[in-house]
Order: structure tokens, then sequence, then C-alpha cells
């Protein structure tokens, strides 16, 4: 298993070039004293998402190797408007959001992107039906559930990586401005 970081930011134009940890400018308190660095195991994972915008993992299933990423907001956005038509059916609900999470999650699976749409017109919902559509058709709910329970774990470490800056930096009495 490894992870990378997907090129999903807008702001990534080609001969722009990445922030890296060295560039971070050093933590100082108000009176000048250094802080302690950030906790160094979640310093790559927070500038991926920082600058990045995703976290990407890679890992092998069954003779397979998926990668998949984290979602932005208008993706999770698309992924409620693919499962409304579920909403109500109980265990069918339930699978068409892990379907719907794994269609919009998943970048390659054996080096090849899952199908996208031709005429790509911009419009991600519909973008996201075609996906899920494919995925609900050709999948097993046994592949459903290894990637969408990795893409769970990803997100956790996301979760983990925004928590422990919240530490590093520490709280705020008030925000300037």
């Amino acid at each position: 298993m490894s992870d990378t970081y997907g090129t999903y930011d807008p702001a990534d134009r080609p001969g722009r070039k990445a922030a890296t940890p060295q560039d971070q400018p050093k933590l100082v308190d108000e009176d000048g004293t250094e802080l302690p660095p950030f906790d160094e195991r979640h310093t790559e994972s927070f500038t991926g998402l920082m600058y990045i915008g995703a976290l990407t993992e890679s890992f092998p299933w069954l003779g397979h190797n998926f990668v998949i990423r984290t979602l932005g907001v208008d993706e999770q956005l698309a992924v409620a408007q693919v499962t409304k038509q579920y909403e109500g059916t109980g265990g069918g609900e339930q699978l068409a959001y892990a379907t719907a999470v794994v269609a919009m999650a998943t970048v390659s699976v054996d080096g090849e992107e899952l199908p996208t749409p031709i005429a790509e017109d911009g419009k991600l919902a519909e973008w996201a039906h075609r996906r899920f559509a494919y995925v609900k058709a050709n999948w097993f709910s046994y592949a459903i559930h290894e990637v969408f329970q990795r893409y769970l774990q990803l997100e956790d470490k996301a979760a983990q990586v925004v928590a422990a800056m919240g530490k590093a930096f520490g709280p705020t009495d008030s925000t300037p401005g």
C-alpha cells in the first residue's frame, strides 16, 4: 500500500512548483519563540491535502491494483444526487451510497481508468451518474465493499492529519481583523 497525492487541484498547472515541507514557514509564537515542528508523520500527508487537495492510495486486492482518492465537496454532493432515488430503501440506500462513493473515488484499476463519457461537458452530476451506472452494472458487491472500506480508511487518515494540524497550531483566543 502506498500513499501519494492526486493532481486534483485546479491550481495545479504545468510549470507551477509544488510546495514541499521545506517550503513551510517555521512556526513561532507571539513572542518570537520557535515552536516545535509539526509531527513528521503527518507532514507529507498534510502538504498533500493543503496544496494538492487529495490523498490517493494504491493497494492490491485479489490480483488487481486499485488507485483511489478522497473526494472533494462537489463530488460528495454528486454522490448525494446519484443516490437520491434509493433513499428509504433500507439496504439498497446503503449499497447505492457505497457504490457511488467507489465510482467517484476510483482513479484506476490495473492502470486503467473507469470509463469516462466521451463528450465531457463539465456537468459533474451527469458524469457521476454514468460512473455510478458503470460500477453498479459491472462490479460485484465484494469489490465495492473492499474499495469502500479502503476509501473510509483514507478519509480517516485525512481527518487525522487535520486533527493533528489543529493540535500543532493550537487554539486562538480571537481572530485578527
